[in-house]
């Protein structure tokens, strides 16, 4: 398989003043009083990236994920290594970069190919198809700053995917405009892989992250710390840093702001072992039932996908499982769903159990519900911790000697 991006010891360095006035000094000197100090956001960064695959960038704020991205992109020079890519590439480092406020979409969505290298007779095969991707409407002849925020970010996704680039860079914009066009976009995304494209996208949302890219690089500090399968290294950074480990990052949707004909939940309860609802607390180790309904309007139906969270007050996320992960798939307009917990893991403690409901890539959640009150979970015994393990001891000593 072909390498579509290759680097080898990618490294940039910034210059760093003491003051204003010391970096006024060093261009009038010609680089003779004052010298900088230099700051490396970036060194010694080695990947190669396939056609057809997808790479997860992951790191903490100030990690140099935007520093790589930018010097993927071709906007800014390497320092240091060597930096290839083959074909075309598109970025939304942000979207609307490169943009002219005074220009209407459709300039601004002309100059988009122009920079991207596209020919006029390829611009105007493919204009009519991004300019309807993006649902701008009457909107499309008016100058640019005119536009909201999220109108400019639907015309920065339909033109950098609607040229149909060979490497697709995406930092922090993967979800966009309303929840319609959300899915619009992750359709789009998976489409674009599905023909071959590849993809780079940095994220804080691990969840989102281990569910598209097929392997992750992990920075820290502007050093590489982990590059591997994503399920791998987005737990890792997870258990390094403490947090949610890929907890589904969007908070709970009303069901009364969705679309008419967005697929939602309609129920969400929990049964003990003998069926009836749960009142009260539960004893750790229990035996209990999850059910949650769905209905589905859409005429033109894809597959669904329900998924199950556990989270404590703090926001850990505790537990999570979903149909997706495990093979299983809601292909009818409507049903229900029952989650057997022969024996409830969890200790002590008060618990958020939220209910997902994904589209047919386990990505975009159309519906989120929550059970009426928290899980109250109670423990007999003195054990500590959140969860309960399952385990033997096997212990070997020496015979007591009279």
């Amino acid at each position: 398989m072909s390498h579509v991006v290759e680097t080898q010891g990618l490294g940039k360095a910034y210059a760093s003043y003491a003051s204003a006035r010391a970096r006024v000094l060093h261009g009038l000197s010609f680089g003779r009083w004052s010298r900088p100090r230099e700051h490396w956001a970036l060194r010694d960064v080695s990947f190669n990236l396939e056609r057809g695959a997808s790479l997860g960038l992951i790191g903490a704020n100030g990690a140099g994920k935007s520093t790589l991205l930018r010097l993927l992109a071709g906007a800014s020079a390497p320092s240091a290594g060597r930096l290839r890519t083959r074909g075309r590439v598109a970025s939304l480092l942000e979207l609307g970069t490169g943009f002219h406020p005074d220009f209407s979409g459709r300039e601004n969505a002309r100059l988009c190919g122009v920079l991207l290298g596209a020919s006029r007779r390829e611009l105007d095969e493919r204009l009519d198809a991004i300019l309807d991707f993006a649902e701008l409407g009457d909107a499309l002849d008016a100058p640019l700053r005119t536009y909201s925020t999220g109108m400019a970010m639907r015309l920065g996704f339909a033109a950098a995917l609607g040229l149909e680039p060979d490497i697709l860079i995406l930092d922090e914009v993967f979800a966009v405009g309303d929840q319609h066009f959300q899915k619009k976009c992750v359709d789009r995304l998976f489409a674009f892989r599905a023909a071959g494209g590849s993809l780079i996208l940095a994220s804080h949302g691990l969840y989102d992250v281990r569910q598209i890219c097929d392997r992750t690089l992990w920075l820290d500090q502007g050093a590489l710390r982990g590059l591997g399968p994503s399920d791998e290294v987005t737990h890792a950074y997870a258990a390094w840093m403490g947090t949610r480990a890929g907890a589904l990052d969007e908070g709970e949707r009303d069901a009364a702001t969705l679309p008419p004909n967005s697929p939602r939940l309609t129920g969400f309860e929990l049964l003990d072992g003998e069926g009836r609802a749960v009142r009260a607390a539960v004893h750790s180790g229990a035996s209990l039932e999850l059910v949650a309904s769905w209905h589905d309007p859409r005429p033109a139906r894809a597959p669904l996908h329900l998924g199950l969270s556990f989270t404590r007050q703090d926001g850990t996320l505790v537990a999570a499982v979903g149909t997706h992960l495990d093979g299983l798939r809601l292909d009818a307009a409507e049903g229900q769903v029952r989650l057997e917990l022969p024996e409830l893991a969890l200790l002590a403690g008060s618990f958020r159990v939220l209910a997902h409901l994904f589209d047919e890539h386990g990505v975009h959640r159309f519906h989120e519900l929550p059970l009426r009150s928290d899980l109250v979970v109670t423990a007999r015994g003195r054990e500590l911790g959140l969860v309960r393990l399952a385990h033997h001891w096997h212990v070997r000593q020496p015979e007591s000697v009279p």
